[in-house]
């Protein structure tokens, strides 16, 4: 009787699993009908798909910005096919206040079946002495032409707000995946405005748990307008944490003040600025617990090998004199290739010198037609500007790279604060803001002609005072 009443049970159990799994397939058929939890079939379904003939989508880098530092746009242009663009025209926009110091349009790449797109990125900048504050990016459009519809239209952006700051934080970290008992190196690279006081004293004393601080530094240096504050610390672990852990270096608050009265009057007993904190993000570390475990077998006890004369030249003269001749032959290729490297380091020093800049400047100034019109002006004017540049930058030992990316303005600052004489300072600021107005405003020959005279001015000058 016990048996046919467990069967019964049994059969009764497996049953309702049944009916259970029917309703459930059933359920999740119905689920898909209406589209609640369906999956994708095709990875094609996963591009969005496009109802304008173009779209313009605008990224930033980074919505905060600070003095000095260049902000990166990346403007990503999708059309139909059959759609014609002229990209060329995003040279010629207008992202007042901002200034475009960069454009550059990368190549045609496929989207999806029915679409092609590019990437056009902006380099922009607002002058140093701007105040802070939020600053919106223009709206503008560019326009084009439907040919397999016989249509045409503007697309247009979005505006974007960014927000100068007067303080930034970066970090950097040497590795993201240590052992137990490794040292770790973090850093903090805080930049601000010469008015922006950070509580120093507060750095060393942040919780960093579960890392154990073993060592602790901070600098500070002057860079143009700003201050760069650079925090370094030496981290260790010694204990591995639970699976369940979530482990990171955590956020740390950088504390600062604002002070635009100056050092005096605040030392004077003027009113104490309120104290302002901004924090530095948290960075995961995975922790790497595979140990390595080697099994060497133990070998038996032998006793002692006997060599014979042979044996004892062929295993300890033989070898030495094989080395003594590799280090020779290695040597001698070593002196060979830093003789030829040290050749190539004065030609190349020689071709940086203020001198060589000053010759090459001095050509394209006797190579200037002032009768040309046209593009043809403006581009002697832009060599001739961008000689100069490079010449100032010899004169400082500012590399090209620099002189040709930063403003008129920062590079004033830099040739300034290296102590470079006066005179030279004042025409290069007259001259380099005339060549300016030149290149990126009307042609004006006066203008251009005064500049050419400030420019030999400054090579006069500096020939004077024995810089080259």
């Amino acid at each position: 009787m016990k048996r046919v009443l467990f069967i019964t049970c049994l059969c009764v159990l497996i049953m309702i699993v049944s009916l259970g799994r029917c309703k459930g397939q059933e359920g999740y058929r119905q689920h898909q009908e209406h589209g609640e939890s369906a999956q994708p079939r095709d990875i094609d379904t996963l591009v969005p798909e496009m109802d304008a003939a173009v779209e313009l989508w605008l990224f930033v880098e980074n919505y905060r910005f600070i003095t000095g530092k260049m902000i990166h746009l990346t403007l990503q242009m999708v059309w139909k096919l059959g759609v014609s663009v002229d990209v060329e025209l995003f040279k010629e926009v207008d992202l007042s206040p901002f200034k475009i110091e960069k454009v550059t349009i990368g190549e045609r790449q496929i989207f999806n079946n029915d679409s092609d797109f590019c990437v056009i990125t902006y380099i922009l900048s607002l002058p140093d002495d701007a105040e802070g504050g939020v600053y919106t990016v223009p709206v503008f459009s560019i326009p084009y032409n439907d040919e397999a519809n016989k249509t045409s239209g503007h697309v247009q952006t979005s505006p974007m707000a960014l927000k100068k700051v007067p303080i930034m934080v970066e970090t950097e970290l040497d590795r993201d995946v240590v052992d137990i008992g490794d040292r770790l190196k973090y850093k903090l690279i805080i930049w601000h405005e010469k008015y922006v006081h950070i509580l120093k004293e507060n750095m060393e004393r942040l919780n960093l748990n579960p890392f154990k601080l073993i060592n602790f530094s901070i600098d500070e240096k002057i860079e143009g307008r700003l201050r760069k504050t650079t925090v370094e610390y030496e981290l260790s672990i010694y204990e591995l944490p639970d699976q369940s852990e979530n482990f990171e270096i955590p956020s740390l608050p950088v504390l600062y003040s604002i002070n635009r009265e100056g050092n005096a009057k605040h030392k004077e007993g003027a009113k104490t600025a309120a104290t302002q904190k901004i924090s530095a993000p948290a960075i995961p570390v995975l922790i790497n617990s595979l140990l390595k475990k080697i099994d060497v077998p133990l070998e038996g006890m032998k006793g002692p090998l006997v060599y014979s004369q042979k044996d004892k030249c062929l295993r300890s003269h033989l070898p030495v004199i094989l080395g003594v001749v590799i280090i020779i032959a290695l040597g001698a290729n070593e002196i060979r290739k830093l003789v030829y490297r040290l050749s190539e380091a004065i030609k190349e020093r020689m071709a940086m010198s203020p001198l060589a800049h000053a010759e090459r400047l001095e050509k394209l100034i006797n190579d200037y037609n002032s009768d040309a019109e046209g593009d043809e002006l403006r581009r002697s004017v832009v060599n001739i500007d961008c000689a100069s540049r490079a010449f100032l930058g010899s004169l400082v030992e500012a590399s090209g790279e620099v002189v040709r990316s930063v403003t008129t303005a920062k590079l004033i600052d830099i040739i300034r604060d290296k102590k470079l004489a006066v005179e030279i300072v004042g025409s290069a600021d007259n001259t380099l803001k005339s060549f300016d107005s030149v290149i990126f405003g009307e042609i004006d020959k006066d203008v251009i002609g005064k500049a050419m005279d400030g420019v030999q001015e400054i090579l006069k000058e500096a020939k004077k005072r024995g810089y080259y």
